[in-house]
């Protein structure tokens, strides 16, 4: 028997999942997911089950990259913009100031 309910976006997703920490303060775990097919990353908290966006090493991305991809289901391979998308950072870099 199938279910009638419809799959969420996370749910289309075909997760490899990482343990990060096993016991963060506050209790739960961090969790790594990577799509298989879309290559897409998140990072997950259990405790108060939170994901956002992340780079290939894991930097968060920017709040709009990760509202957009949790909408998204899964497009079945890398999307044309997520390349981009990848460089847009939660918490960009600042500039050196010359001495």
């Amino acid at each position: 028997m199938q279910s009638t309910r419809a799959r969420t976006p996370w749910q289309s997703h075909d997760w490899k999942v990482k343990t990060l920490e096993s016991i963060i303060p506050g209790g739960g775990s961090k969790l790594a997911f990577t799509c298989r097919a879309c290559e897409r990353k998140f990072t997950h908290t259990t405790a108060n089950n939170r994901a956002w966006a992340t780079s290939g090493d894991g930097t968060p991305l920017a709040d709009e990259v990760t509202s957009r991809w949790l909408a998204q289901s899964c497009p079945g391979r890398p999307a044309k913009g997520d390349n981009k998308d990848r460089l847009t950072f939660k918490y960009p870099s600042k500039p050196v100031q010359p001495e």
